[in-house]
């Protein structure tokens, strides 16, 4: 089991690069974030073998996988040779979402657990969920854009929400949850679960500063960034890393606006109401940098 730290703020600084960045959430005692918990409902249909497996050779590569609950359950960019950096699905704890709708509890799959929602059912494009209660579903497509002189590889996760009942949904809330491990896992993996977190208003992102970095070991970035929202949105750093709730309680922040620790990243999704048999589609990337 990895090791979590307390969500008390630190009143230290710590260098990075020219800058000091203020650490939040560095405590010394051990804690288990609510998802990490175990599952007991075993209707939740927990699903995290693999569906596809998206890669590119462009940019010294990065290879995505996703399960077929529709979790990504590994991303590595770079990709090659002996630089091989794993920033989600370390330790089998990586990603997911969460659906909240008419003022009921959250459905959601987080990749380790799960809740509210009946089987998977897959085609080559896409992943497609009914919650337990019938009156919602949630369509999954994902592709990998590799990039160019002037863009990076992106991967595009597009979900809808349809109403499957005669009546009006309202609420409804759809989340895209990721425990961003930057530089943690893969054969030059060095982090150790530890990272910057920052958002603005379209984008969250988890980083390491160049001198975060042991001697020849590189520094990276990821970012989750709106493509389409499909009604109005938030981005929150989040105090629990897979946090399964509708309203996730955010990361302390420091006087710099970072949060650094072992956090989560989320992006929220305010659909409002959908009418009877229509549907929603909000459309999210992930990027390296």
């Amino acid at each position: 089991m990895r090791v979590r730290y307390s969500a008390s703020v630190v009143a230290t600084a710590v260098a990075v690069g020219s800058l000091a960045v203020g650490i939040a959430g560095q405590g010394g005692s051990d804690r288990v974030q609510p998802a990490q918990q175990s599952v007991s409902d075993a209707k939740a249909k927990l699903v995290t073998t693999p569906w596809k497996t998206f890669s590119t050779t462009v940019g010294r590569g990065t290879k995505v996988v996703v399960s077929t609950g529709g979790n990504i359950t590994g991303y590595a960019s770079p990709n090659s040779g002996s630089a091989v950096y794993e920033h989600i699905g370390v330790g089998a704890i990586g990603e997911g979402y969460v659906l909240c709708y008419d003022g009921s509890s959250a459905a959601y799959d987080l990749g380790q657990s799960a809740s509210g929602w009946a089987a998977p059912t897959t085609t080559s494009s896409n992943v497609t969920r009914n919650t337990l209660d019938g009156r919602a579903s949630l369509q999954q497509t994902f592709s990998l854009t590799p990039g160019g002189i002037s863009s990076a590889t992106s991967f595009l996760v597009s979900m809808t929400v349809t109403n499957r009942t005669g009546s009006p949904m309202t609420n409804v809330v759809l989340r895209r949850q990721v425990d961003f491990d930057i530089d943690t896992g893969g054969g030059a993996g060095w982090a150790g679960f530890i990272s910057n977190h920052s958002r603005t208003r379209g984008t969250v992102a988890a980083f390491h500063d160049p001198v975060e970095a042991p001697a020849g070991k590189e520094s990276h970035g990821i970012m989750m960034m709106l493509q389409s929202p499909g009604g109005t949105w938030e981005t929150r750093v989040t105090n629990a890393i897979l946090d399964p709730s509708c309203d996730p309680t955010p990361a302390p922040l420091a006087a710099n606006f970072v949060s650094r620790g072992d956090f989560g990243d989320t992006m929220i999704f305010r659909l409002g109401t959908i009418p009877a048999f229509g549907s929603k589609t909000s459309v999210l990337r992930y990027m390296r940098y």
